[in-house]
């Protein structure tokens, strides 16, 4: 069925995701959800509404249809199988239930406690989420590599240069991972994660980056494979 917002939820419903849309799917992954990746929480932007040059959200469908061609890497075949695509679903799973039972929230999935760090663009207006973009898609490829109206043609991310000058943040920044990826998830181990000196630590921003690593096959060639249009 669908959800509806909280009355909290409501009450700023033009600076975050439309939770009223995202679905209940349950008896998915029981463990939590975001330890080997990086997630962007976007800042609420409600009173300050976007200008021209800020991107949309377009969502992961439309990374899709150039990112799921193994020539290029299959970006989004590995999406699909992490955690980061199921972040939305897991809300709805039991360990979510028990760890919402513990902090007094009664829908995981409607909670702005927990949605925050499960959804991409949460707390952007809704002016700057694209009608392609779906929230119940969990930590989408936007969370860590920021919204894509702006270079999302393929003769822009041609030009890894000029895809950046047009909002494409390229590597991860370690910083936006943190966001989420900290001791107040009901998730934190802080020994999650052994360094190289034998340190154990909650999160390692090198670790959690090349757990999900995605790139571009050396040599890769568009011109090739009737990519440069």
């Amino acid at each position: 069925m669908a959800k509806i917002l909280n009355r909290n939820v409501r009450s700023s419903a033009r600076s975050s995701v439309d939770v009223g849309r995202l679905r209940r799917s349950g008896g998915v992954l029981a463990s939590f959800l975001l330890v080997a990746a990086c997630g962007l929480v976007v800042p609420a932007l409600a009173d300050e509404p976007p200008t021209k040059r800020e991107n949309q959200f377009i969502g992961v469908r439309k990374c899709k249809t150039c990112h799921r061609k193994q020539a290029i890497g299959d970006q989004y075949g590995i999406w699909a199988k992490s955690k980061h695509a199921k972040a939305f679903e897991a809300l709805a799973g039991e360990k979510a239930a028990e760890w919402a039972a513990e902090a007094g929230v009664d829908d995981p999935q409607t909670d702005e406690r927990c949605v925050r760090c499960h959804v991409t663009a949460y707390g952007v207006p809704e002016s700057r989420r694209a009608r392609t973009f779906d929230p119940e898609l969990g930590v989408q490829c936007e969370a860590c590599h920021g919204a894509g109206s702006g270079y999302r043609k393929k003769k822009i991310m041609m030009d890894r240069d000029l895809a950046r000058s047009k909002g494409l943040i390229s590597p991860p920044e370690e910083e936006g991972c943190r966001d989420c990826h900290n001791d107040e998830s009901p998730g934190w181990k802080p020994d999650r994660y052994t360094r190289e000196d034998g340190t154990k630590v909650g999160f390692d921003f090198e670790q959690a980056k090349q757990a999900i690593a995605h790139p571009v096959p050396e040599g890769y060639d568009p011109l090739a494979h009737g990519e440069a249009d």
